[in-house]
């Protein structure tokens, strides 16, 4: 995508010149010839940088820079355009906010200048931009920080109260012995130390996939993969009378196959909570365009709003009425895999009308 540039001169031989020799180099150009239009301009169109001569009718260069600062955040990259003699302007201009400025003269000998100047502008243009993102992304990391040690903190205390008061009910009897009790109590706090060190292992993974470097990626069997994780969920499968319906003819993916079967898992775990009394279970996958291949699991639960929908796949985020289970980890997870692998994580869904929660990766088909 060419490089787009507004040029504001009331002059409309400069302007001629000026976008003649700059779209000689390849950029795109529009030349107004005030400083209202070219605000408006601006506001129309996003432009990569904003050459702006001084003497304008209404308003001042200046003026036109003060205001880009008071609409913008992170405005276009500005130039100063000055007649000789106007350096004091110069400094104005740059005090104001411009990035840099040209000295006009007769000859038009200036333009070659200019074009070196906008090449300089556009490499501080995205150096700023990236140094922007990453401020961006430490203040959202640091936010997602907070978050997760608040959550890590009351997904394991909560357990942990449950453990301390089990074990003062089964000091008592066994103080009193009560062995059927007891035991019954043994049995809770069996269950409860299995849900922390399933949180656990989910902290570990979730832990694992953000700082991984590089995994081992290959062609992988969905079709395969997809029966493999059925049969390991088959007693769950029958405790819920849910039936799995799969495509004959999954597509291959490229991907990191312990980390694809993760997602299977998840996903299907939850269709099976969470879908219809009984679920009624679709999987498959239909390969796109752009040699990638979209894989989904469809339910026939009570689906999501969109409100729901934005938050289902945050670190520890759990749904109203999902609270009573898991970590609020499985679906952060899937999400982080799924980019780690150069895919994503969807969900489509209307509420009444089921959910389908899906992934993109790259296809492995040869």
């Amino acid at each position: 995508m060419a490089t787009r540039i507004l040029c504001i001169d009331d002059d409309p031989g400069t302007n001629e010149l000026v976008r003649s020799h700059l779209e000689s180099l390849g950029y795109e150009v529009t030349a107004v010839l005030d400083g209202e239009s070219g605000l408006a301009e601006s506001y129309i169109r996003p432009y990569d940088v904003i050459l702006i001569d001084h003497l304008l009718p209404s308003m001042t260069g200046i003026d036109v820079i003060q205001k880009l600062y008071e609409s913008n955040d992170f405005p276009s990259a500005t130039i100063m355009v000055t007649g000789t003699g106007d350096e004091h302007v110069a400094v104005e201009a740059m005090r104001a906010g411009a990035d840099d400025y040209v000295i006009k003269d007769v000859s038009g000998q200036y333009l070659q200048l200019l074009a070196e100047v906008i090449a300089q502008v556009l490499e501080k243009q995205d150096l700023r931009r990236r140094q922007h993102q990453m401020l961006q992304d430490q203040s959202q990391l640091i936010q997602e920080l907070q978050s997760f040690n608040y959550a890590v903190a009351h997904d394991l205390k909560q357990p942990l109260s449950v453990l301390s008061t089990s074990l003062e009910l089964l000091e008592r009897y066994l103080h009193n012995q009560d062995a059927a009790k007891a035991d019954n109590k043994l049995n809770q706090m069996r269950h409860t130390v299995s849900k922390m060190d399933q949180t656990l292992d989910a902290l570990i993974m979730f832990a694992r996939a953000r700082e991984s470097e590089e995994v081992e990626c290959t062609s992988v069997d969905m079709h395969q993969l997809v029966h493999n994780v059925k049969d390991q969920l088959i007693y769950m499968l029958n405790q819920h009378r849910a039936t799995v319906t799969i495509q004959d003819d999954i597509p291959h993916a490229y991907g990191h196959a312990p980390w694809i079967e993760s997602i299977w898992i998840n996903y299907l775990t939850n269709a099976i909570k969470y879908g219809g009394v009984p679920p009624s279970i679709e999987i498959g996958g239909v390969r796109q365009s752009d040699d990638t291949v979209y894989y989904w699991v469809k339910d026939n639960g009570n689906g999501l709003t969109p409100q729901q929908q934005d938050k289902i796949f945050l670190p520890f985020s759990r749904l109203q009425e999902r609270k009573a289970e898991g970590h609020g980890l499985g679906l952060a997870i899937v999400r982080l895999i799924a980019r780690r692998m150069g895919g994503e994580a969807t969900v489509n869904s209307f509420p009444g009308r089921g959910s389908t929660f899906g992934f993109i990766l790259m296809s492995g088909e040869k």
